[in-house]
Order: C-alpha cells, then structure tokens, then sequence
C-alpha cells in the first residue's frame, strides 16, 4: 500500500457558519406584491423584464435595466460579478420573462440554422428533444451566475395553472418558468391574496429555517431574518411598506412549486 498518499495536507475543514447571501424565489399571481417586496431589500439594482418597476420610482430608491433580450440580461449579471459596485440586491423580476425571451432568441436561431429539422416550420420554429437541451443549458447557466453573484438574489416569477401531464385537467399553481428553477434557490416562496385580501406568503422551500412553515402575512421584517452579511454588517433596508396592491384574484389553496415536464 502506498502510504503517501496518506501523508498530504488534508483538502478538508471544518464547516461554520455559512456566510451566504440571500437567494430567494417569489412567485405569485399579479398584484400579490412580488415586486414591492424585492425593492425593499438593502440597495438593490434591477433587471426589469417587463415595466414592472415603472410605477414605484418615487416610492423606492433602486437603478435598473430596462431590457427584454435574454444577452442584455446575461451580460448585466456579468458586469455585476467583475466590476465593484454599491449595490447588495440583484432583483430579477421576472425571471418568466427572461425565460421566454430564451426561447424566442434560439428559435429564431434555429429557424435559421436547422431548415432540414421537423421543427423547421418556414416561419417559426417548433423545439425538438435535442433543441431543449440547448435552451435549458443556457438557461441553467443564467440561474447559476445568480446564485454565484456576491449579493442577495431576488428572483420573482409569475404565476401559471399547472396541468396533468397529457391531460387538460388543472391540478392547481405553480411558477412559470424552467421547471428546475426551484432546486436551485435557498427559499422559494408563493406570494397570494387570501379572501380577506390580505397579502399572504407560504414558504414552500427554507434552508435558513428563519421562515414561517405556516402561511403567513406579508412583510419585509419577516424576510430581512433571512439576510446573511459579513461581519455582521447589517445595511438599513428601505421602509416597510405594504407588500403590494389590489387586483389579483384570491388564493385559498396555495400549492407546491411544480412544472409540466417539456
């Protein structure tokens, strides 16, 4: 037996506290107060899929980029992980939309490189098994920049009716987006309005265990125990204010994240 090998410093340590930021996922119908939410996290900058911060410019102090392209998007994530900046909270609202502009993007790229494909339809372009690896990979490695990235990460997602597989039988709500999506984040939670029309969460994933397990009213100071910064250094987040506003339809059964398989 070779005893040498035996000999080498050890690769391992011993675990602490982990010293991790925030990666959270929203999802919700719309006026269940997805956005106003994530705006209340300590300085954040914005990548804003769909004119959903337009309004709340006076009421939250936040940058942000205004794009639909999934490369405008990638590389905004790139420039926030290789350049020094002041902000602490990467808000991606919402990442359904990012996900859509993906599609859109390889299928016009398709439409123009695989015209022997079945997908090839003239003027569009239908995915094939193969297609959604490519789409799915590229998507996998936007998610990952974001859970790489030195920041809190609040990803909001929309809301969608999830059906049984090959049937058109609803089984309830889950998030619109790539169905992976939930694996990847720390805490996911669903955003609802109950009939009472309060603002509501259910906690549907916690590594912290700082969340409430039970449904539970909507506010920041709730969410802000979850932060992890170095050294203690807690930045003053923005001020509470209600989670969102009126207008979506009430939820009384919320239901876990799942996705249709594609």
């Amino acid at each position: 037996m070779d005893v040498k090998k035996f000999t080498r410093e050890s690769p391992f340590g011993p675990a602490g506290p982990a010293d991790r930021r925030l990666k959270l996922l929203l999802w919700g119908d719309s006026g269940t107060g997805k956005t106003t939410l994530a705006l209340q996290f300590p300085k954040p900058v914005v990548l804003d899929l769909e004119g959903g911060t337009d309004l709340y410019g006076d009421a939250y102090t936040f940058d942000r980029l205004r794009t639909t392209s999934a490369d405008a998007a990638m590389e905004a994530i790139d420039w926030l992980r290789d350049n020094t900046h002041d902000y602490e909270t990467l808000i991606i609202d919402p990442i359904s939309v990012y996900w859509e502009a993906l599609q859109h993007k390889w299928s016009e790229i398709f439409l123009q490189r695989n015209k022997q494909s079945r997908g090839f339809k003239f003027e569009f372009y239908e995915f094939q098994m193969r297609d959604w690896m490519v789409v799915k990979s590229e998507m996998r490695e936007f998610v990952r920049k974001l859970i790489a990235v030195d920041m809190n990460v609040v990803v909001t997602a929309r809301q969608k009716t999830l059906y049984a597989e090959g049937a058109l039988k609803a089984l309830g709500e889950t998030f619109d987006g790539e169905k992976s999506l939930a694996y990847l984040f720390d805490q996911v939670v669903r955003l609802y309005r109950d009939e009472q029309r309060r603002f509501m969460a259910l906690c549907q994933k916690d590594r912290s265990g700082v969340l409430p397990a039970v449904p539970f009213e909507v506010q920041y100071a709730v969410f802000e125990k979850c932060l992890h910064r170095r050294g203690g250094d807690e930045s003053p987040s923005q001020a509470d204010r209600p989670a969102g506003a009126s207008g979506a339809s009430p939820e009384t059964t919320p239901t876990a994240p799942q996705e249709e398989t594609r």
